[in-house]
Order: structure tokens, then C-alpha cells, then sequence
């Protein structure tokens, strides 16, 4: 329980440090925006939920990165950092439930499903050069281990 709250106050600090100014939010807004509604009616509301999810695309896009260039991967440590930026989306999004959607916020939440999916793509190549590697150890510590007493018989030569 105290991991959890120790968890909430970093979530908190780190979420007052990366808001932007509105100045920024104002010139990252796209033409097409105003169509949606005004500006007043959603500019800052969903701030947070903004930045966690680009914080969150960053951490799996720099994972991806690593499991495409065979470098070193510390897959606990990115196991924690994309579990830390779900919770961090989670309550940004619960935060923002009654307030009107800012149009912003779905094509944000697109490019991160594409960062997932190619994540994913990354992530089933690994696993299974991972599984082939330990079938192959595993087939020959079989191999030296065996001494042929209960391997089948060859063709054409019955017990």
C-alpha cells in the first residue's frame, strides 16, 4: 500500500512539472481543431491526459527502438515504465470524464495504438527466438542426457 502511494505522489510531482503552458497548448492546436468546438470549452481540461499519453508512446517507442536494433533490452524496467504511464492515462482520462472531449486527444491516442502494435509486432519476434533458443537447449540436454534406453526403435527393427 505505501509502493501505491509512494507511486500516486511521484505520478502527481511529475504530472505539475510537464504541463505545459498554455501558449504551447495554443500553437500544438491543428487547424481542423476549431470545428470541434471552441477552444474554451476543452483548452487545458485534458492536459495531463495529453502529456501521459505522449509519455507513454515515448516509453514504448523507445523499447520498440531497442528490440529493433538488438540492443539491451531491461524489459522490468519498461515493464514498470509503460505499467506507470497506463495508471498515470487511467486517471488523467477518469479526471476528464464530464468535460467536453478535447479533439486532440484521439489522433494522440491513435498514434499510440500504432506505437503498441508495432511494439507488439517487436515484442512476439523477440519471444520467439526466445522460444526456439530454449528448444534447442532443451532438445540437446535431452540428447546428452539420454542414453537411447527409452528412444524408439528404428524402422525395421522390432524389441
Amino acid at each position: 500500500m505505501e509502493q501505491i502511494n509512494q507511486q500516486d505522489a511521484s505520478l502527481a510531482l511529475t504530472g505539475q512539472t510537464l504541463t505545459r503552458p498554455d501558449s504551447e497548448v495554443q500553437a500544438a492546436i491543428d487547424p481542423h481543431v476549431e470545428e470541434a468546438g471552441t477552444p474554451a470549452d476543452w483548452l487545458g481540461t485534458q492536459s495531463n491526459a495529453l502529456i501521459a499519453i505522449e509519455r507513454l508512446k515515448a516509453t514504448i517507442d523507445e523499447e520498440t527502438s531497442k528490440l529493433e536494433s538488438r540492443a539491451v533490452v531491461d524489459f522490468d524496467t519498461f515493464s514498470q515504465r509503460k505499467n506507470r504511464g497506463l495508471l498515470e492515462l487511467t486517471r488523467a482520462i477518469r479526471l476528464t470524464s464530464d468535460v467536453k472531449v478535447d479533439p486532440r486527444v484521439t489522433p494522440q491516442l491513435t498514434h499510440l495504438r500504432a506505437s503498441l502494435i508495432r511494439n507488439q509486432a517487436a515484442l512476439q519476434i523477440h519471444l520467439d527466438a526466445v522460444r526456439e533458443v530454449s528448444a534447442i537447449i532443451a532438445k540437446s540436454i535431452q540428447d546428452v542426457e539420454s542414453d537411447g534406453t527409452y528412444s524408439r526403435a528404428l524402422p525395421g527393427i522390432h524389441s
